[in-house]
């Protein structure tokens, strides 16, 4: 099985989102979008629930 790619560059999110209107809203399967956070050399996407891997590589999503 191949292992999928978790980031994406900045540049291939806007050529992505270069097809679609800007009026269009992004959704993000439920989680609740809270801002960007420049991490020193990656961009971290946020949200009001906490979300990560656990120790057997599931996603875990807290409601807060």
């Amino acid at each position: 099985m191949e292992k999928t790619k978790i980031g994406i560059t900045v540049k291939e999110l806007r050529d992505q989102l270069k097809m679609y209107d800007d009026n269009l809203e992004l959704f993000f399967g439920g989680l609740d979008f809270y801002r960007l956070k420049d991490r020193g050399g990656c961009v971290q996407v946020e949200f009001d629930q906490t979300v990560y891997l656990n120790d057997q590589g599931l996603v875990v999503v807290e409601n807060h």
